[in-house]
């Protein structure tokens, strides 16, 4: 299994344990789910409709950047898929499907 050692060159941070996917999971939840600015304009069902997103992709950013644009557009992504669910639920009774968010990017 290869390491997820990063060299990113900013700042000399070496050996910096990171995963794309990881941190997406983390954006969705904290930045989208639970924040308090967000969650209120969330149907209620949206906590059981988001625990179907699952993020997969590599380890290692493809962009070596400081900021964080693949996990943020990538747990938008999850939002959407979270309400869409909520939608087919409502409208037609569909049980939630699972959305599978692939973070990989290959190398531009």
């Amino acid at each position: 299994m290869p390491s997820n050692d990063i060299d990113n060159g900013v700042d000399g941070w070496t050996n910096v344990k990171y995963s794309v996917p990881d941190a997406t999971y983390q954006v969705f939840r904290d930045g989208l789910l639970k924040n308090p600015l967000v969650a209120r304009t969330l149907p209620k069902e949206i906590e059981e409709c988001a625990s179907k997103v699952r993020f997969v992709g590599s380890d290692r950013p493809s962009i070596p950047i400081n900021w964080r644009f693949a996990e943020s557009i990538a747990s938008l992504k999850g939002l959407e898929a979270a309400m869409i669910n909520v939608l087919l639920k409502r409208k037609y009774g569909v049980e939630h499907q699972e959305a599978v968010i692939n973070t990989y990017a290959h190398n531009i």
